[in-house]
């Protein structure tokens, strides 16, 4: 159910580029070595062919600094991964991709915490409340995702939907204090990068409209 997008035969044979060559070489590697192979997936149910593509395309660059071996771990990690033989999420993919290899320091594009906020796992967290105590977990532990206990995740999401309930009325009664007032404006501005970080992922893959 792939279309196949133009440019990628006979570059797509070069290998042991990884972060070297042009931008369209690496992309061209990641091309022959994780989505050719790849090609029988369907694409998720729901998706058009246009979000489809648009998806491959940012696997092409996003995993781009990834080596050979790590590359084909990928197609076998996926390919377990594959319910129904369908594609999953691609936020989830560039999760695992972390998990096998870090991208260097230069890449700016990565950023784990980003990339889990943009899983089913992050979109799960934002809908159920707690959203903030899995992006701070994931900046101060990294990857993998499964050494987070969802539970105690869930347990610090209560205690601190309290502790702003408390704070917001100590403020309109004139007894916060300055420490607990910073927590409150940290948690607001997280709150907004995560939305914000989850709105971009939706737009980027398609599915904002």
């Amino acid at each position: 159910m792939r279309t196949r997008a133009c440019g990628y035969v006979g570059i797509a044979e070069k290998r042991g580029m990884a972060m070297t060559g042009t931008v369209a070489e690496r992309e061209a590697r990641v091309e022959g070595l994780l989505i050719e192979p790849l090609a029988g997936l369907a694409r998720k149910r729901g998706v058009g062919a246009e979000a489809h593509d648009k998806m491959l395309h940012r696997l092409r660059r996003r995993l781009a600094y990834m080596s050979d071996a790590n590359l084909r771990g990928m197609v076998d990690l996926i390919l377990r991964h594959a319910g129904k033989g369908t594609w999953p999420d691609a936020a989830l993919v560039e999760a695992w991709a972390l998990t096998l290899q870090v991208p260097p320091p230069s890449d700016q594009e990565w950023t784990y915490p980003r990339t889990l906020m943009q899983s089913a796992l992050g979109r799960q967290a934002m809908a159920e409340g707690w959203a903030f105590e899995l992006y701070e977990t994931a900046k101060r532990l990294g990857p993998p995702p499964n050494r987070y206990v969802t539970r105690d995740l869930k347990e610090d999401a209560e205690k601190n939907q309290h502790r702003r309930k408390v704070i917001t009325e100590n403020i309109g009664a004139g007894l916060a204090s300055e420490a607990d007032k910073r927590w409150l404006a940290y948690w607001h501005r997280e709150m907004q990068e995560i939305e914000a970080i989850q709105s971009a992922s939706a737009t980027e893959s398609g599915d904002a409209a």
